[in-house]
């Protein structure tokens, strides 16, 4: 294991936090005193949306506001033993990197995951920009999607419950997200006509 040190961060959409978001999370937090949590796309109003944008910016696949995530985020990590002052939130806008460092200094490093090409990308934008990166794993047999996760959401299934921490689920049901989800879907149908 490497050192311990003093400050470092993970980052994500988090629609919703799930389970793999979590171990994410506590194998960062292992490696540091305190984690910064940077929430990216944390402004989902929909006029950011254009046809070209990836499918990962549209609004139904960004349900909850940044407020929601960091409290459904706290609850959760408190949930798993993670004292609340080790750690905090920042905005993380990696589609626009070069604002980057006016959220996150560039001394804190990133902790990442590769899941997908776009983590590979999003790791050159970083060190790019100036950040260590630091890959906790590669795992490209990815178990668990948040559209799969918001997708059963919306069919009123339930295996979503089975993937996500217990205080993501009370967050779902206590927000109503499948209400929201369907309008925004509706919404986004009606935007490409």
């Amino acid at each position: 294991m490497s050192k311990m040190r003093s400050e470092g961060s993970v980052h994500g959409r988090f629609q919703p936090f799930h389970n793999d978001h979590l171990d994410y999370a506590l194998a960062a937090k292992k490696q540091c005193e305190f984690l910064w949590i940077g929430i990216t796309k944390y402004d989902v109003t929909p006029i950011d949306a254009s046809p070209l944008a990836r499918p990962r910016e549209r609004p139904n696949h960004n349900p909850l506001t940044y407020f929601e995530r960091i409290n459904i985020i706290t609850d959760v990590l408190m949930d798993a033993g993670v004292r609340r002052d080790s750690f905090g939130f920042v905005p993380f806008p990696i589609e626009t990197p070069n604002r980057l460092p006016l959220f996150m200094p560039a001394s804190i490093p990133c902790f990442t995951t590769i899941r997908e090409e776009w983590n590979r990308e999003k790791i050159e934008v970083l060190r790019a920009t100036g950040y260590e990166v630091i890959v906790l794993w590669e795992r490209l047999e990815k178990t668990i999607a948040g559209g799969a996760i918001r997708e059963d959401i919306v069919a009123g299934g339930s295996k979503w419950k089975d993937i996500v921490p217990r205080a993501t689920a009370m967050a779902v049901e206590r927000l109503k997200l499948r209400e929201r989800l369907i309008s925004l879907s509706k919404s986004n149908i009606a935007d490409r006509k």
